[in-house]
């Protein structure tokens, strides 16, 4: 146990401020936020058109269905 304590120890105190401003993982941790935010923007979108989106596809379905079958 001692010796775990020691190692965190002596990590911590041969820590560099550069090593604390790496930003290697920003760019993901970026796209993830911006993929969050489509998605909940997406999903806003889709509850609120809900109904006129569903009388579309019927009217369509309708149009498709008066459609002339001969050709």
């Amino acid at each position: 146990m001692s010796e775990r304590i020691s190692l965190f120890v002596m990590r911590v105190m041969t820590t560099r401020l550069s090593d604390l401003k790496r930003e290697e993982g920003q760019g993901v941790t970026e796209y993830g936020i911006v993929l969050a935010f489509v998605a909940v923007a997406l999903l806003a979108i889709l509850v609120i058109l809900k109904g006129h989106i569903s009388a579309f596809i019927d009217k369509v379905g309708a149009d498709l269905d008066a459609l002339p079958t001969g050709l």
